[in-house]
């Protein structure tokens, strides 16, 4: 393993129309394995559905915008600044609360296949709308288990 430097400006944008811009900081390829890195711009309105990762722990950095958390049925309203920490096998989901477009950066340990799961949604959007059952077919083969709707 060696120090890596990851420019923003270098980084690819994944483009969900209408929901989120998702780039990889830091792919765990470049950790060994360790971690992964990755940031979301969130449109209002906009989160994921409630979920587990049975194998990693996810951390949120809170960094623009105001969210709510579900964190195994409590709710945290977070904004610029905060963050939080999702232990593995804890439901858990987001959902930007604000006027504006939120801004929030997470980190996966171990990284496992988070970018490949993020880069198998991304195909499915370029070709069409990416309906529930789909993602949960992704989500399942890269560790992720979808047990409720979004927030």
């Amino acid at each position: 393993m060696i120090p890596i430097h990851t420019k923003y400006s270098e980084t690819e944008p994944l483009v969900f129309p209408d929901a989120i811009i998702l780039r990889v900081l830091l792919s765990g390829k470049h950790t060994n394995g360790n971690l992964a890195v990755f940031e979301d711009i969130v449109e209002p309105g906009v989160g994921p559905p409630r979920h587990i990762h049975k194998e990693q722990d996810e951390t949120f950095f809170f960094l623009e915008g105001t969210f709510d958390v579900e964190v195994d049925g409590k709710l945290h309203h977070m904004s610029a600044g905060d963050v939080a920490f999702i232990p593995r096998g804890t439901i858990h989901a987001f959902k930007n609360v604000g006027k504006d477009k939120g801004k929030l950066r997470y980190m996966f340990s171990p990284a496992l296949t988070m970018e490949e799961m993020f880069r198998d949604f991304h195909k499915v959007t370029e070709t069409g709308e990416l309906a529930m059952e789909k993602m949960n077919e992704i989500s399942q083969k890269h560790g992720q288990e979808t047990v409720g709707p979004p927030l």
